[in-house]
């Protein structure tokens, strides 16, 4: 048997595991190794400048961004950059002040003199993984072929809110994970696509309106995590060629009473003081806004009522009326025992023409039964009415009027509507008075007719135009 001097296996060994590893090479556009120190691993390479000591840092940091990497590729279907199609490695760079990278550089994604596209993480958000999470989808992102979704104009928001989704989809308790999302309850009449690059001259510049494509992550990472959409659904169109704009994908992919209902129950749960994330991450985004927010653009609520209507009809003005894909919320303080009639009367089209599509909600929150979502029985795309019995437990009624219609670019076009809520008297002995007038009717809180053995909350509809709402307790968990 021949044996191998162990100099030469040494040697043979360390080719190998250089060859191995050279599968790409160097190419970049701001670094070189005289005056730098570099790691690779996988398709990546990290650099910094050799005065500082990142070595320990750039180790976990590939470790993590090689773990993106296979959920994105493997799980999210989605592409590597070009970078590694052309045999380079994708160059990442750690950088800070005093260094010899360019004092311009922040937090981010870009493209180098030769054409592919690097990242600069600033020292700080280098080990922010929320950060590193958002910004490494991004890399993913770069090679997508559908027009419809490029960084621009009515798209741009896609790209910033997907990117905001991965890093909440990848950490679901991070209390940090929707920084932004306050600024969808306190300005949800702009539209859903308004981003940086459709700002309107007029509109208020500051941090609410700024951050709003961020903020946005929270719609999709709401589809994904309780509507129970694939997570594919968020970057299949990144790749799917379409020109449509995402919510106009959205819109067709899911079908439109799909997407405009889960909309609607998106809101709602917003206005529900985000129910569904941890209280955590509703502490965290609520200190945001008072830290950073302008008070003087705060548009949460249209009117506040306390144990009384609205006094007539209504119509909102004109800056603070929805537009597409947008809503507005109006709130009763109640301690009575009532009944309220909620009635929304939409304009037929839009301030340039469009026709208007119009859905509501009214959420009351019960000290004992919880919280309740009722959708607005429409008679028509513009019209519905509710009439709705409250008691005392039902302390804050919320009603939320949405903008809906088959529109999905223009930012300024207006949907306005009137809106009425009347406060009347509660039905005082209900046996009697259904033994007086009799039943013409039972709905489910989506206006549906149920049986008199239906499971859940009922609008019973008495002869004289009445309504009474009865729950069946043993349907609550």
């Amino acid at each position: 048997m021949t044996r191998v001097p162990k100099l030469f296996s040494i040697a043979f060994f360390l080719f190998f595991s250089l060859s191995a590893s050279a599968q790409y090479t160097l190419l970049s556009a701001f670094g070189n190794l005289a005056e730098c120190d570099t790691m690779s691993r996988g398709i990546f390479v990290v650099w910094w400048d050799n005065n500082w000591d990142y070595s320990d840092d750039a180790d976990r940091l590939l470790d993590t961004m090689l773990a993106y990497r296979t959920q994105c590729l493997g799980e999210l279907n989605m592409q590597d950059p070009p970078n590694p199609q052309s045999g380079y490695f994708y160059n990442v760079y750690l950088h800070h002040g005093g260094d010899i990278f360019p004092d311009w550089w922040g937090n981010g994604q870009g493209t180098d003199g030769n054409g592919y596209p690097y990242l600069t993480l600033p020292i700080g958000a280098h080990n922010d993984w929320g950060n590193v999470a958002h910004e490494t989808f991004h890399i993913f992102q770069y090679n997508a072929n559908a027009p419809g979704f490029s960084y621009s104009g009515d798209s741009q928001w896609y790209i910033e809110a997907s990117a905001n989704w991965y890093a909440a989809y990848r950490y679901k308790d991070f209390a940090r994970a929707f920084l932004e999302a306050e600024s969808l309850v306190r300005l949800p009449q702009v539209p859903l696509w308004l981003s940086y690059d459709n700002f309107p001259d007029d509109y208020p510049q500051n941090w609410q309106r700024y951050v709003h494509q961020y903020a946005l992550a929270l719609l999709l990472y709401y589809l994904t995590e309780e509507s129970g959409l694939a997570p594919t659904f968020i970057t299949d169109g990144l790749y799917s060629g379409t020109d449509q704009l995402p919510q106009q994908y959205f819109y067709n992919y899911l079908g439109a009473d799909v997407f405009r209902a889960q909309f609607m129950e998106w809101a709602a749960h917003m206005v529900n003081h985000f129910d569904f994330l941890t209280p955590e991450q509703v502490a965290v985004l609520e200190n945001e806004w008072n830290d950073y927010a302008d008070p003087a653009d705060d548009n949460e609520f249209i009117g506040v009522y306390e144990n009384e209507g609205s006094g007539g009809w209504y119509r909102p003005g004109d800056d603070g009326v929805t537009r597409a894909w947008s809503f507005n919320t109006y709130k009763i303080q109640n301690s009575d025992s009532c009944l309220y009639r909620f009635e929304l009367k939409a304009d037929p089209t839009g301030s340039k023409g469009d026709a208007s599509f119009f859905r509501g909600m009214v959420v009351v929150k019960n000290a004992s039964l919880g919280t309740q979502f009722y959708a607005l029985p429409m008679i028509n795309d513009q019209e519905g009415l509710l009439p709705l019995p409250v008691s005392p437990e039902d302390s804050e009624i919320y009603f939320i009027v949405g903008s809906l219609p088959e529109v999905f670019e223009d930012v300024a076009q207006t949907f306005s509507y009137e809106m009425q809520i009347t406060k009347e008297a509660v039905i005082s002995d209900t046996a009697e008075h259904q033994k007086a007038s009799g039943v013409v009717g039972r709905f489910n809180v989506f206006g549906q007719p149920v049986r008199e053995d239906y499971e859940g909350v009922q609008l019973i509809l008495y002869e004289d135009g009445r309504v009474e709402r009865r729950m069946n307790r043993e349907w609550y968990p």
